[in-house]
């Protein structure tokens, strides 16, 4: 397939895990990826390293985008960061970190790209998760940031459907990556309290998510706009 053939996809969270895939994944079929993250970038056809908590840096990130290749046609908002943590045990430095990447840089990278997107009637795909569809104990700022996601999807969606513009937003439940390995019980607690059924008895791999991000930056998702597609095995089901 070369459904991004001509298309020119920013991918945040690109050095590693699902951002790694999704690049992958759209460059095998045809696209032209920009690659965003703190983090040294491999096998993009541009890497620009920036901290999205650093909001002064956005704008100018995607003005060298454009710069550069004279369109940008998907944003997939992809990095993230959480934790496990005690409601009684988290920081405001923590909270403040967490909400900034999941929630605050999804927004601005999405501000920055939109006159963008209404010139090339693209698209956003970003990264909410299962803790913002369901509860998920001891994750309070995870939790919140990632139904902030869900939110703002549905509303910059129906704010800006009729400019040409769809976004939407991916659910993950377990994806083996590194995020992942960062969710560790906090000492001498329930642990029944994430006795969650796994229908497939396994997490799912990053290059799993991609095809779905795939999917929904792509012309076979059109007509969906304002969507949170649950990609977690049946585990929430």
């Amino acid at each position: 397939m070369n459904r991004f053939e001509n298309k020119v996809a920013i991918i945040t969270g690109a050095a590693s895990g699902i951002g790694e895939a999704t690049t992958a994944r759209l460059r095998s079929e045809g696209g032209t990826v920009v690659g965003i993250d703190r983090d040294p970038i491999n096998d993009v056809d541009m890497a620009i390293q920036l901290d999205l908590l650093d909001l002064d840096a956005i704008k100018p990130a995607v003005s060298q985008v454009v710069n550069a290749y004279g369109r940008i046609d998907v944003l997939c908002n992809i990095a993230g960061i959480g934790h496990f943590a005690r409601d009684e045990d988290e920081t405001l430095e923590a909270w403040n970190r967490i909400i900034g990447v999941n929630l605050t840089g999804t927004f601005f990278m999405s501000q920055a790209c939109l006159p963008h997107l209404f010139e090339s009637q693209g698209c956003i795909v970003n990264t909410a998760s299962t803790a913002g569809t369901n509860a998920q104990p001891w994750s309070s700022a995870y939790s919140a940031s990632k139904g902030g996601v869900i939110a703002l999807t549905q509303t910059m969606a129906s704010t800006n459907g009729r400019s040409g513009i769809r976004v939407n937003c991916i659910a993950p439940g377990g994806v083996e990556t590194e995020i992942y390995k960062q969710f560790m019980p906090p000492e001498d607690v329930d642990l029944t309290l994430i006795a969650i059924m796994e229908p497939f008895h396994r997490p799912a791999q990053a290059s799993e998510l991609a095809a779905a991000f795939a999917f929904l930056a792509s012309d076979d998702a059109s007509y969906c706009n304002g969507i949170v597609l649950r990609v977690d095995g049946g585990t929430k089901a």
